[in-house]
Order: C-alpha cells, then structure tokens, then sequence
C-alpha cells in the first residue's frame, strides 16, 4: 500500500516514457515469452479442416396456382426433420464404418463416437444467390479428402431423404384425408337417410307444402258449403215428397159410392196432383237462380215435372173420353135384345166399373213415381252426408298439417342444418383429397420443391483451427497485459521519488539545488550491453510477430511447406 506522502499528482507523457524505459525489461520478456508460446501452439496444434455442401431450396415446377402441395412446412422445421433423421445412431454408425473414421481411437467407445459425429456435422441456413432459400452442410475432421467425401455423402442423404420425407408426407396426408372423407360419407349418408325419413313420414305436412294445403283448405271448405246446400236442397225435396206421398196414400184409401163422389175425387185428384206441379215448377226457378240447367238438382227437378205434367195430361184425357160416352148414350142397335132399363143399367155397370178401375189406377202411379223420388232423394242425401263428412275429416287433417308446420319446420331446419354441415365438410375434405392426390404423384415424379446442389464440397485447403489470428491476438494481449500488469503493481508499491514537483507539493520543501546521478566505473559499457540485449529481444518479439502475420496471411499450412520446401533446398 503506498505511503501517506505519496504523490498524488497526475501521470504525465514524459513520466510514463520514464516508467517504460526504466521497466522495458518488463514489458519485452512477458511479450516474447507468450509470443513463443502462442507460436508453438499454433504449430504443434491439430489442424481442423472444414468442407461444407451449398444446397438450393428449388420451389415446385407445377405452378401453385395448379396444384398446391400439401407439404407446407418451413425449411427450418424441414431441415430440423431431416437432420435428426441423417444424424441418427444408425446413420452415424453407416457412416463410421464407411470411412473408417476413429480407426486411432480402438478404445474409444461407440457412444463417445457418435456424439463426436454429430457435433463435427453442422447445418446453417443461409441465403442464396438471388434471395432464395438455401441452407449448407458442413463437417470438420483432420483429414482434407476424408472431410470433402463425408460432406459430399451427407448432402446426398439429405437430398434423398427429403424426397423421401415429401413423398411419405404427402402419402400420409392423402391417407388421413381418405380415412377422414370415408368417415364422413357415412355421417352424410347417415344424415340423408334421416332426412329422407323424416320426409316421408310427415310427408304432406312439411314447410314447403304449406301454400298447397291452405290451397286445399279453402278448394275443401268451399266443397263442404256446396255439399251442405246441396244437402239442404235435397232435405227440402224430400219433404216435400213425403207430404206428397201421404197425401196420395190418402186419396187412394177413400172409397167411390157414385158418380158424384168419383167426380168429386178425381177432382181433387187432379188438383193435388196440380198443386204438386205447381211446387215443382216454384223449387225449380229457385234452383236456376243458384244454379245452371245442367246442375244435377235442376235436371232431375225438371224430370220430375215433365212427369207430373205428363201423368195430368193423360189423366184429363180420361176424364174426357168418359164424359164423351155417357153424352152419347146406348146403341140400340147393337142390342136388340136389351130394353131400355137393362140398357141403362148395364151402362151404369159399365161406367161405374171404369171409373173403379181407372179411378184408383192414378194414384197407385203416382204413389209408385214418388217413392223411387223419394228413395232417389234419400240415397242422394246419404250420400251427401258420407261426402259432407268426408271432406270434413280431410279438412281435420289438412288444418292439423298446417298447425303443426312451425314445428315440422323447426325440426326439419335442424336436420338441414347438420346435413348441411356435414355436407360442407365432405365436400371440403373431397377436394383436399383430389388436391393431395395431385400432390402425390407430382412428389412421385419430383415435380415439386427439391433441393439442389449449387457448390459441392471441395478439398479444404486452409485448416478452420487453430485461428492464427485469434492467437496471435490473444499471445500479443497476454505478453503485454502481464508486462502492464507487472508494472503498474512495481510502480504503485514503488515510494521512491522522482520528482521535483512531489517534493515541492507533498513534502512543502524548496528545491534549492539538483544534485546529477553520479557515474560509476564500467557504468556505460553495462548501459550499452544492456541496450544491446534489449534490442536483441526486441527483434526477437518483432520476428514472432511478422511470422505470425505471415501464417495468418499465407495460411499455415502454405507457409510450413514453404519453409519445408525451403529447408530442404
């Protein structure tokens, strides 16, 4: 530790001229001993020589916008696989005994080996000429043509490898995409069954038939009204047969005494039969005002009049023929024999016979006529009925089918949809298959990215290590940082003093005279001796350090030949 007196003054120039001279055996010795040092290193090193493979990343040849291969991986993740792959056990063993590598090192292990190969094998990624993708093979060893065989051999494994890694790729991809459409198309197969299904079962009331069966509706309601006035029209024909039928039942039961009261019944016969006519003729110009002459109702109406007025025009007919003969009386003539009583009596006879015969035969007919009407009638109103209730349990149906619609449209937006989405993905995972069969076979016929080799791997002439340069840095640094390093501790430990300055200034003394150092005997021929050797060391240093510039410049491996060669001669 320094002194208290100590001066502490800055450092000048000229002082630390003064320290270097005074200490320049200090600062040369170190320098020269760690030059020599680091000369012998770098001589007697093992030389380390380094042969590396450029490889072109080649894109596909197939435009992308044609077909799209499916291996999208990165060439940093790619390389990551194949390298893995190339430098495995298996691999690093094949190529061990291919080359006869560690044939020094019998003891050795296989182990030790292997990691050896793998941290002498180096892959960089690295950019081509152009911009393009490109990455380098390298691998070091002692042995120039062993180094540039070993490089060249693993970038023919990585160039077959990575086809082989494609190919299996793109095999793959199609495989899992098959696999995957397969099972698709079962769910989709599966979907349109349901579909179809549900469809034919609720077929009829489904969203889309909607506007038909309210179509149906209104074309039934409408059908229902018709039948129901129809209905009500044959209900009243009906009845009105039916007074009419018991009316003909009553006139037939009474019985004719004489002539008076045959008159008397056949008028009101005819009268009844009249008013029945009547009737009919009033139904009927009600009918036409609803309904054309060519309605059933109408036609059979008017059948039914024509009857009526054919039954009255024969019976008044009749009754004229029978007028006719008792206004001209008997024929003499004709019975000679009869008197005139017998005569009348037998006329009496006679008519009276007709008019039993001929009085109830009207009736009985017309009765007759009436029931078939009336049975006609019934039949027609049952089968409006049947009709009527028909068409009311289609109408039941239809109005069920048209309530239940929001529902059946829900369910069936459901199943639309899962098909629909199960649809999209089969169709999806269809053209990813076509996709990746295009794929295959363009990675089969090496149509897509290869790698290509753009600079083989050449005999390594300039060995890799030792760096010359780094040591001839890091003995220059050594040499001189010890020699530093020495004195500055000399120089800080050292109290003497050299200076008028730290006399004046520390001790507060005045310099009043300067005594010279005083000069003993043989003292320059040792200053001159010792000059002499420092320049001997000095050119000793500046030797080590022109020949560490000339391998660094030359190479080593040229400057030992160099002077080899030279020796030699």
């Amino acid at each position: 530790m320094a002194e208290p007196f100590q001066s502490q003054l800055p450092i000048k120039p000229d002082q630390i001229i003064d320290i270097l001279i005074r200490r320049k055996w200090l600062i040369i010795i170190p320098l020269c001993i760690a030059l020599t040092l680091g000369l012998y290193n770098t001589l007697t090193a093992t030389k380390t020589y380094e042969a590396s493979t450029l490889i072109l990343v080649q894109p596909q040849r197939v435009p992308t916008s044609y077909i799209r291969s499916v291996v999208t991986s990165s060439i940093n993740e790619r390389i990551s696989t194949i390298s893995q792959q190339i430098l495995s056990r298996s691999n690093i063993e094949k190529i061990i005994d291919q080359f006869g590598l560690f044939e020094n090192s019998p003891d050795m292990y296989l182990e030790d080996k292997v990691e050896s190969m793998r941290n002498r094998v180096k892959v960089r990624i690295e950019r081509a000429r152009g911009g393009a993708e490109a990455f380098s093979i390298g691998f070091t060893g002692s042995e120039p043509q062993r180094v540039m065989r070993i490089a060249n051999t693993l970038a023919s494994y990585f160039m077959d490898e990575n086809l082989k890694v494609r190919e299996a790729q793109a095999i793959g991809t199609s495989e899992f995409l098959d696999s995957e459409l397969e099972k698709t198309q079962k769910r989709l197969e599966e979907r349109e069954q349901r579909l179809s299904a549900y469809r034919a079962k609720y077929l009829g009331g489904l969203p889309d038939e909607l506007d038909a069966n309210l179509r149906t509706l209104d074309r039934i309601y409408q059908q229902i009204a018709s039948k129901q006035a129809m209905l009500q029209q044959a209900r009243n024909s009906l009845s009105l047969l039916q007074t009419q039928i018991a009316q003909s039942k009553e006139m037939a039961s009474q019985s004719f005494d004489d002539m008076f009261a045959f008159d008397e019944e056949e008028t009101f016969a005819v009268s009844a039969e009249e008013q029945e006519l009547e009737g009919a003729r009033k139904q009927y110009d009600r009918l036409l005002l609803k309904y054309t002459e060519k309605h059933p109702d109408v036609m059979r109406l008017e059948k039914i009049i024509e009857k009526l007025e054919t039954a009255i025009a024969e019976k008044q007919e009749t009754a004229a023929q029978a007028e006719a003969e008792i206004a001209a009386g008997p024929d003499t003539e004709q019975f000679p024999f009869e008197t005139s009583d017998d005569i009348a009596a037998s006329s009496d006879i006679a008519a009276s016979e007709e008019m039993d015969s001929a009085a109830p035969a009207m009736p009985n007919f017309a009765a007759m006529q009436q029931e078939a009407q009336l049975k006609q009638v019934q039949t027609e109103i049952n089968k409006l009925v049947s009709d009527i209730a028909k068409l009311e349990q289609q109408m039941q149906m239809y109005q069920q089918r048209v309530e239940d619609t929001p529902k059946r449209e829900l369910e069936l937006q459901s199943l639309k949809r899962d098909y629909s989405n199960i649809q999209n993905v089969y169709n999806s995972l269809l053209d990813r298959k076509l996709e990746a069969e295009l794929s295959v076979n363009m990675e089969k016929k090496q149509k897509g990215e290869q790698f290509r080799i753009l600079d083989h791997a050449r005999l390594p002439e300039k060995p890799i290590s030792p760096n010359v340069q780094m040591l001839f840095l890091l003995s220059l640094a050594a040499g001189l940082g010890a020699g530093a390093g020495i004195v500055f501790l000399l120089e800080f430990f050292d109290n003497t003093i050299r200076s008028e300055e730290v006399i004046e200034k520390d001790l507060g003394l005045t310099l009043l005279a300067r005594i010279p150092p005083l000069k003993k005997p043989g003292q320059k021929q040792k200053i001159a001796l010792e000059w002499i050797l420092f320049t001997c060391v000095t050119l000793y240093a500046i030797m080590f350090l022109g020949f560490f510039i000339i391998l660094n410049w030359k190479g080593l491996d040229r400057t030992i030949n160099f002077i080899k060669a030279t020796l030699n001669i």
